[in-house]
């Protein structure tokens, strides 16, 4: 009788053990992507009014970089730069803030300038995937002594390419 028991548990020992087999060979894992496919994700920035510039950046803007190359006109004068100069730097943009005090923040920069602008009012459309932050009358500082420079009005919009 004891013998016949033991078949039994070992039996659903057996039939358990196979789920846990059959369960974890099905389950989803996570695919990643082939080592040599293309990984970056594109999009077109463009900046209207005080902030002047339309490009295609790749991977655009984590906390931790990368800060993609981008030219920008800045139609205020910064420095002893006037009103009007075309710069080639470098540019972060990205949330600032949290919840319902939740901002946007831009930075550009390169060897001469350090602007930062923080503020807006955000729409970000996630039907079409296109955001676009008005910024009306912002203060915009310097990122190295943080005083500021101008009151800036402009239009940024970000769109998948």
């Amino acid at each position: 009788m004891k013998s016949q028991i033991y078949k039994w548990l070992a039996l659903v020992t057996m039939l358990v053990s196979l789920v846990f087999v059959v369960t974890n060979a099905t389950a989803k894992k996570p695919v990643k992507p082939p080592p040599d496919s293309d990984t970056t994700k594109a999009e077109l920035i463009v900046f209207t009014e005080d902030l002047n510039g339309w490009q295609i950046v790749e991977d655009c803007c984590p906390n931790a970089g990368p800060f993609p190359e981008y030219t920008m006109t800045l139609n205020f004068a910064v420095s002893d730069f006037p009103t009007g100069t075309t710069y080639d730097g470098y540019l972060f943009i990205n949330n600032y803030g949290a919840g319902r005090d939740r901002e946007y923040k831009v930075q550009f920069w390169n060897d001469d300038i350090a602007i930062e602008i923080i503020g807006g009012e955000i729409d970000n459309n996630k039907k079409t995937k296109i955001l676009t932050v008005t910024f009306t009358d912002a203060l915009c500082f310097d990122m190295d002594t943080k005083a500021p420079i101008a009151i800036v009005s402009f239009v940024l919009v970000r769109t998948p390419n």
